[in-house]
């Protein structure tokens, strides 16, 4: 793992240990802290798999960038050679 991603792992563990730190100790009753937890829970795994919907999506948008580039340079290369045979 490199350096950037374990500073930002260690962030986000810290992030979510500060976060449960400050629910569990806030002047609520359990049930309300609870309602928090879980509200906070549901918004984050939305936030989550947004993200991964959106990484997912430029991948995929890279990836068909780079196939297309890489066929029509196939497709020229393929031409040059042919244009090459039939002049002999």
């Amino acid at each position: 793992m490199n350096t950037k991603a374990k500073v930002l792992s260690g962030f986000l563990l810290g992030a979510a240990v500060g976060a449960a730190t400050g629910l569990i100790l806030a002047p609520r009753s359990g049930e309300k802290t609870r309602k928090k937890i879980k509200e906070e829970s549901k918004r984050l795994a939305n936030e989550l798999i947004e993200k991964a919907n959106e990484s997912l999506y430029s991948a995929k948008k890279t990836y068909n960038e780079k196939l297309d580039n890489y066929t029509k340079r196939g497709k020229s290369s393929l031409d040059h050679l042919s244009e090459s045979i039939s002049v002999q």
